[in-house]
């Protein structure tokens, strides 16, 4: 098998610096990216992030204030429910953009339809009790 281009390489290097800026959050929600960048880096890329910080934070409140825990946490639900909103709004928006089949598209639709409503009515369910 042979090496990759050195200019490839470069090209792909470059694509992958632009990943996760605020430039490239604009376009990730305004539906510009893929389809599959949409839905692979929108839903998931993301919590590479959130998810340990996340942690941290629960940890942190366990540790220093134990009532307001729950309260936070909840709060942090609602707002990844209305962030996988904007992720399905792109999605759909992406989808209808691209030409081919539509299959995995409806089903990535379908699927971030159901966590963001997941996360806001879990949220919702325990913020307003």
């Amino acid at each position: 098998m042979q090496d990759m281009p050195q200019a490839e390489l470069d090209e792909i290097l470059a694509e992958r610096q632009k990943i996760f800026t605020p430039k490239w959050f604009m376009s990730l929600v305004s539906g510009r990216l893929s389809p599959g960048d949409t839905f692979w880096l929108g839903n998931y890329g993301v919590l590479l992030f959130v998810v340990p910080t996340v942690v941290l934070l629960a940890m942190l409140l366990a540790i220093a204030a134990p009532g307001q825990m729950a309260p936070i946490l909840y709060a942090i639900a609602l707002v990844a429910g209305l962030y996988r909103v904007a992720i399905l709004r792109a999605l759909i928006s992406a989808s209808v953009a691209t030409p081919g089949p539509k299959a995995w598209r409806i089903t990535g639709i379908l699927w971030t339809a159901i966590e963001a409503a997941g996360l806001i009515g879990y949220a919702w369910m325990n913020l307003a009790a």
